[in-house]
């Protein structure tokens, strides 16, 4: 990477602190300064001092002095290094956690879908969304370091050139020999995080197997457990080579860096030259030799950092790169220019729309459609055919490969993407609930006092009602026991009554219903679809569905297969067809007959 981005990928992460915590991150940095600075004067300037009061004959007044001047400014650091670690800091580090990993939501929630279905895109969400934090932190203290580290050199660096020139020249070469061992480390050392990555995110997965609540009875009923074993062993083998390959190389460069630039050069030949200077040739002072011994060492130690902190900075703009590539990606579903209005909505239309996901094959191939408002639509067939790619289209998730989609004559393009998804309400197959309390999870925002009886008529319409009334805290009651040990672990079909009350709130002209039976058995799903086309009888309600029990109510229904509708009509016509549909109904009802 160029210095150049380096140096713009540093100063887009500072500038979340400046933006956020201006006061926190320049008290940090001022710290720093005045830490290394009392740091030099207590340990390095003061044996020069008072072993000079010594050789020169003064008083012991003199050095008390100096004494009381080192213990007020040892006091002040340890004051303020209170204050900034156990105040300033953790109140900061929450304000900057918050606003940064906020803006990193606001992204992840106007990406296109599409980028979840691209592994490498999303490895960079999922990896931006879970590093931006920490990697935030180690900036901070790197840069913390770096201010104290530059203020140890500036300062022993002005006393070197005031007592003993020469001695830069050792601390220069040493110098050299650090920054060029640990450039490449650091590069080895990200290759290496490269590499191991996506084993160490398939490690992850076993963890997870092993550890949630959604594995547990089939890991106990099953002989899987010895299979996943064996499988995370595999994996975990492949972490061997990887470390083999680097770590050889690794070994050689920290022993270059250590023994060469620190203990050699520094350490022996150094401290070979003060001492040749004040006995042979008898130019030093003992407080000057002991001052600039010390001196040599807290410059090393400086110098030894700054060659660490190149190749750091470097790491930092390495992963930099990835969170501004994240924050970079643009939508591809953007807004249009007219405002989609629900009280208006008279027709969808779909003419010759064909769709393939990115570096796939047609999953669906010219459907063409029209649904009228106050229509109950049954879109049908069996898993795969295409049904769940469809209603993401209706919903503007996708936009479509080839064709149009319409509403009420204009391509949903031309509308805002917002104003448009209002038109629905919906419950997907693979419905979420959420760890807070019922009433969230219905309305899907927060709750104010006159949004409760809606709420409740909600969960009613859905069938929920008997399982509220036994629930003491009612709507109020927290989902999931994750967070509140008086939570509630619904089954699956109190689960699903939930979502569907969703749409039964929410006041939106048309309503999709993607296999919103799947978790109830036959008799509960026919009097749920009873009772949502009641509910919904002014509204469009599109069912999608291979279990047919909703489409004898339907007035139009689809038959899709590989991508294509294949029949139409009602449940009696198709009936009449003797087609596919009357044979994946028939096959279904024999199930049902006793």
């Amino acid at each position: 990477m160029k210095k150049s981005r380096v140096i713009s990928n540093l100063v887009f992460m500072l500038g979340y602190a400046m933006r956020f915590t201006p006061g926190y991150f320049i008290q940090m940095c001022l710290f720093e300064i005045f830490s290394a600075a009392e740091v030099f004067l207590e340990f390095t300037y003061a044996q020069k001092y008072l072993i000079g009061v010594i050789e020169r004959g003064g008083t012991f007044y003199e050095a008390v002095r100096f004494m009381l001047f080192i213990i007020t400014l040892v006091m002040i650091k340890i004051v303020w290094a209170g204050a900034l670690d156990h105040y300033v800091k953790p109140k900061a580090l929450a304000r900057l956690h918050q606003c940064m990993q906020l803006e990193l939501y606001e992204k992840a929630a106007s990406l296109d879908l599409k980028r979840y279905d691209n592994p490498e895109c999303y490895n960079e969400f999922v990896w931006s969304i879970s590093e931006a934090s920490g990697r935030m932190d180690k900036i901070l203290a790197d840069v913390g370091a770096l201010c104290r580290f530059t203020t140890r050199i500036v300062v022993n660096g002005v006393f070197f050139l005031a007592f003993d020139k020469v001695g830069i020249l050792f601390v220069i070469v040493s110098l050299c020999i650090s920054v060029g061992a640990n450039t490449r480390k650091i590069k080895l050392k990200y290759a290496s995080d490269m590499e191991l990555k996506p084993v160490e995110r398939k490690r992850s997965y076993f963890n997870r197997i092993f550890y949630l609540n959604d594995y547990a009875k089939e890991m106990r009923l099953n002989p899987v457990a010895d299979r996943l074993k064996e499988e995370f062993s595999q994996t975990n083998a492949k972490v061997y080579p990887i470390v083999k390959k680097y770590g050889k190389k690794l070994v050689v460069l920290s022993f270059i860096e250590d023994l060469l630039a620190d203990n050699i050069l520094m350490g022996v030949a150094y401290l070979g030259y003060l001492i040749y200077q004040a006995v042979v040739l008898g130019t030093m002072k003992l407080s000057v030799l002991v001052a600039l011994y010390n001196a040599s060492l807290g410059l090393k130690h400086a110098l030894h950092y700054l060659g660490l902190s190149f190749p750091k900075f470097q790491e930092h703009a390495l992963y930099a790169e990835k969170i501004r590539a994240f924050l970079e990606f643009e939508a591809e579903i953007t807004d249009g220019e007219l405002k989609c209005k629900a009280e208006d909505f008279r027709e969808l239309s779909l003419d010759n729309v064909s769709f393939a996901y990115d570096g796939g094959e047609e999953v669906l191939r010219d459907i063409s459609m029209t649904i009228r408002a106050g229509e109950k639509i049954a879109i049908v067939g069996y898993n795969g055919a295409g049904k769940t790619t469809l209603t993401k289209l209706l919903m503007r998730l996708y936009d479509v490969s080839a064709g149009s989609v319409t509403v009420n004559g204009n391509d949903i393009r031309e509308y805002t993407v917002d104003s448009y998804r209002g038109l629905y309400a919906t419950v997907f197959q693979d419905y979420k609930l959420f760890a807070t309390t019922i009433a969230e999870n219905v309305k899907m925002d927060k709750v104010e006092a006159q949004d409760r009886t809606e709420i409740i008529k909600a969960l009613t319409e859905s069938g929920f009602d008997g399982k509220l009334s036994e629930l003491k805290s009612g709507i109020d009651t927290k989902l999931t026991r994750e967070f509140d040990d008086e939570g509630v672990n619904l089954s699956g079909g109190e689960a699903q009554k939930v979502a569907i009350a969703r749409t039964f709130y929410h006041s939106c002209p048309v309503i999709i219903l993607d296999e919103p039976s799947s978790a109830l058995d036959p008799i509960s799903e026919y009097q749920l679809n009873q009772t949502m086309l009641h509910a919904a009888e002014d509204k469009t309600v599109i069912f999608i569905s291979h279990r047919l029990s909703s489409t004898v109510m339907a007035d139009r229904i689809y038959m899709l297969e590989k991508g294509r509708i294949i029949e139409t009509g009602t449940h009696q016509e198709l009936m009449e067809q003797n087609g596919k549909y009357a044979q994946m109904f028939a096959m279904q009802a024999e199930k049902y007959v006793s």
